[in-house]
């Protein structure tokens, strides 16, 4: 996930945003994905619901974050596991901070609800 990692030293002591492994919880340098969970809603009669972001070097960790997205979000429910590389996630987020959903009219944004974070077995 991202976080606020507090530094000390020089020029002062800092609190610097970070992205964190939620395998490892070692700071993602370079090659990372953001992962999620989601089900499909169709965006009038069906919600489109995801689980919070998560953040995960890419192998090992990536598979071991996969592994707990599907126990918490299983298939069996109608959730399926995304993922994006941390450096197009970040265009995507930059952009989308001085581009307002509501402005574009090349697209239709579906409503959506958050998923609070589910334990293994699928229950919150």
């Amino acid at each position: 996930m991202i976080e606020y990692v507090a530094r000390s030293g020089p020029p002062a002591a800092l609190n610097c945003p970070a992205f964190i492994c939620d395998a490892c919880r070692q700071q993602v340098v370079g090659a990372g994905i953001v992962t999620w969970a989601t089900t499909i809603g169709d965006g009038h009669s069906q919600t489109h619901s995801q689980s919070p972001l998560y953040v995960a070097h890419k192998g090992e960790c990536g598979r071991k974050v996969e592994a707990m997205l599907h126990a918490g979000y299983p298939a069996s429910e109608g959730w399926m596991d995304l993922w994006d590389d941390i450096g197009d996630f970040l265009k995507q987020l930059t952009h989308n901070t001085t581009n307002a959903f509501a402005d574009d009219v090349d697209g239709e944004y579906h409503q959506h609800h958050l998923a609070g974070a589910r334990t293994h077995g699928g229950k919150q």
